[in-house]
């Protein structure tokens, strides 16, 4: 069967990382959805629920000015819909580079979703967004792909609100006896030939389990947050420390 031809990109990568990230994810788009739900068995669902149950600062809204918030690395917009059904008065932009996870996502848009939601093709090292118009910037399972970690932090500050909040859910490079265990086990054997099946692209799914052994820790990330001027506010490890989810704000009186 003949493939559909990939779509084209309206956003530059920075550099050539991020220009073979970009096209690979522009590549695996279709069956994206299918090898998370093959892989983790539904529980990147779950994981994803708690991490943006506690997105937005409590009394968010209550001016009656409608909640703004940045679903940074969106991809094919799982995260987007979760943030919309756990906040229905929010308008939300999703936003990612890739072209194709974005099609994927802007499918799945029905009702008052379409109406809250606007999906938007971005780069997160140079956000096309004025300063402090979020009051909530989450990111799932995207910051390790980022080519200049520090770069787009600084540019969540920037978007922030004061008093706004960052939430991200990440599988930070493991340093326990079972996360690097499982990790060494399950990523480098079920997750390449899973994902190889539901996308037929097995390349990507060998530089997935990489990435993780790249990034930082938990504690390193932290660290990263607070020397940008964000305050971290809680860190939870999810799975024996798996995945992670970290929560900061920008204080108020800027940063």
């Amino acid at each position: 069967m003949t493939q559909p031809a990939p779509l084209a990109e309206t956003v530059a990568a920075i550099d050539a990382h991020g220009t073979r990230v970009q096209g690979m994810f522009t590549d695996i788009a279709r069956g994206y959805d299918r090898a998370n739900r093959w892989m983790s068995l539904g529980i990147d669902a779950l994981w994803r629920r708690r991490a943006v149950a506690e997105v937005l600062p409590e009394g968010t809204g209550e001016a009656g000015a409608r909640p703004r918030i940045l679903d940074l690395c969106a991809g094919t917009l799982d995260s987007t819909l979760e943030l919309h059904r756990r906040y229905p008065e929010a308008d939300i932009v999703g936003g990612d580079f890739s072209a194709g996870m974005l099609a994927v996502g802007e499918a799945k848009l029905q009702g008052a979703a379409r109406a809250r939601i606007v999906a938007r093709q971005m780069d997160a090292h140079a956000l096309p967004e004025p300063d402090a118009t979020f009051d909530a910037v989450f990111c799932a399972f995207g910051a390790r792909n980022l080519s200049d970690l520090e770069a787009a932090t600084r540019e969540q500050l920037r978007v922030l609100r004061p008093g706004g909040r960052l939430t991200v859910l990440e599988f930070f490079r493991p340093r326990g006896l079972f996360s690097r265990a499982f990790h060494a086990c399950y990523n480098r054997t079920v997750l390449p030939v899973v994902g190889w099946a539901a996308t037929g692209n097995l390349g990507a799914y060998l530089y997935l389990p990489r990435s993780i052994g790249a990034f930082v820790t938990i504690e390193d990330y932290c660290a990263l947050l607070e020397r940008a001027g964000l305050r971290v506010i809680g860190r939870e490890r999810l799975f024996g420390g798996v995945a992670g989810i970290v929560r900061a704000e920008r204080p108020r009186g800027g940063a």
